[in-house]
């Protein structure tokens, strides 16, 4: 990431004028530039940040990645999304916690614990889901369902739906028809 490419990613990610017909064009070449991830398509109000600072902070993206509206990944903990990837609109992903069982009342002051998160090629996190901090990896070609609550892994080629998240069954992916 170079000096003006985080400018002008912080730029295009917060004006709304950058969610006009004339300029998401642009916006999407800022994020590619910024994030080095070609072919990645970016909707409105996509906010991609680490929210702490700390040494796992990094975030990869590769190449056909897709961002809907108003999703959020914090990257604190450190995130590789893998190509074909769809984040779908109002999506949060979350890589750190507050440590709260033990310590002090005031949250504040307790130690943050992060984690690391892999997505691999052809997942999909549909619209609304919350991915908590505990999850370090959602398989291949899995799908999360719209509204989830992802708190566990989600192996490779399988459908996870509710609050909290469960496997609802396995996809096949062998190209045959019922």
């Amino acid at each position: 990431m170079t000096r003006l490419s985080k400018i002008c990613y912080v730029l295009v990610r917060t004006l709304s004028v950058f969610g006009l017909p004339g300029l998401r064009t642009f916006r999407g070449r800022v994020y590619r530039w910024h994030f080095a991830a070609p072919r990645m398509s970016v909707s409105d109000r996509v906010m991609v940040v680490a929210a702490h600072k700390s040494p796992t902070a990094s975030i990869s993206f590769s190449e056909g990645v897709e961002l809907g509206a108003d999703s959020y990944i914090d990257y604190s903990g450190g995130v590789r999304v893998g190509a074909h990837v769809a984040i779908s609109e109002g999506a949060k992903i979350f890589t750190h916690n507050h440590v709260v069982r033990f310590g002090y009342s005031n949250w504040h002051r307790n130690p943050i614990q992060f984690s690391p998160l892999e997505i691999e090629d052809e997942a999909w996190v549909g619209a609304g889901v919350i991915v908590l901090p505990r999850v370090k990896r959602i398989g291949r070609g899995a799908i999360v369902g719209a509204g989830a609550v992802l708190s566990e892994d989600v192996p490779d080629y399988a459908v996870y739906a509710g609050n909290p998240a469960r496997e609802v069954y396995k996809r096949d992916v062998s190209g045959s028809k019922p």
